[in-house]
């Protein structure tokens, strides 16, 4: 089929490679977010979906929105199918009804649970023991169109949100054949939502506060769906610091005394947080402020002292 790709994100650039180079659909143009500014230096950067479909010879269309202007750009594209993957920004009708057989969203999660741009890092920290991945057609509701599939799947015990995301991407791609088959042919009826609806809106850097008066396993949920971005963190002696990875511990099996919340203990080899209920989180991976990331062991070996976290 005649492909528009909308995306901005290295997940998607996994879903448009495959469009490409393994399904081999002709992909007339891309829809991707206008360069940014990155890193320290503020470097004026393209999306990954960019500098993927750059590297192709694809047609390229940087929006933040869409405007007249970029209609008028995917009008002359002449597209059967829109496949959308974490673009960044809602279309409207007038968007939608440019293309043929209109636009389908690959949404990690099942919906209508966790609409929104954070479905992944929201069920981590949530707790959630399952997720999925959705295939609907987009209306210009927040992820609310009809569904053409969904597959679930059970969240490992340790994966943090980039793991998982890269997981349900490879999920995500072996579900498209027959769902772009199906389309093409005239059979795609995809069937309305049905259930209860929650959001998972995009993190904010509050949002990765970690508050030590809740549990270990709360904290640990958070430090996972936080990581790769925009990482969970704490206060030390009034500087942030990153925690990138860290672990709930069944505090009945360690002997400790029962500290303030945020109290850092060394038992044996391992760096250990209290926190509500007397639980125990124990600190792997950090990033003290302006630091590299480092074992929590080579951090607090480099401590004197009392050490708490707020």
């Amino acid at each position: 089929m005649r492909i528009v790709f909308a995306g901005t994100t290295e997940n998607a650039v996994d879903v448009l490679r495959y469009l490409t180079e393994v399904a081999k659909h002709e992909i007339v143009g891309v829809l991707t977010r206008e360069d940014a500014l990155v890193g320290r230096k503020q470097t004026l950067t393209p999306s990954p979906v960019a500098q993927y479909a750059e590297s192709k010879g694809l047609i390229v269309l940087r929006a933040n929105r869409v405007t007249e202007s970029v209609n008028e750009q995917l009008l002359k594209l002449d597209a059967e199918l829109g496949v959308v993957v974490a673009y960044g920004a809602l279309l409207k009708r007038t968007t939608l009804d440019l293309v043929r057989h209109g636009w389908i969203n690959i949404h990690y999660s099942l919906l209508p649970k966790l609409r929104g741009a954070a479905p992944v890092q929201r069920a981590l920290i949530n707790g959630d023991r399952e997720i999925g991945v959705t295939v609907f057609q987009l209306d210009e509701g927040m992820d609310t169109g009809p569904i053409h599939a969904q597959l679930e799947t059970v969240i490992e015990p340790t994966e943090n949100a980039g793991e998982l995301l890269d997981r349900l991407t490879t999920l995500a791609v072996t579900m498209l054949d027959e769902v772009l088959a199906k389309i093409d042919a005239g059979f795609g009826q995809p069937v309305q939502q049905f259930g209860a609806a929650t959001m998972a809106p995009k993190l904010s850097r509050s949002d990765c506060k970690i508050n030590f008066e809740k549990t270990a396993l709360e904290i640990e949920g958070l430090v996972r769906g936080c990581n790769p971005e925009p990482m969970a963190w704490a206060e030390h002696e009034g500087e942030p610091i990153r925690v990138l990875r860290a672990r709930a511990v069944e505090s009945s099996a360690i002997e400790h005394t029962a500290l303030p919340a945020g109290k850092v203990e060394l038992i044996g080899s391992r760096i250990l947080v209290s926190a509500a209920d007397q639980s125990l989180l124990e600190l792997l991976e950090v990033q003290p402020a302006s630091k590299r990331v480092m074992s929590a062991a080579d951090w607090h070996r480099g401590l004197s002292g009392s050490v708490k976290l707020t």
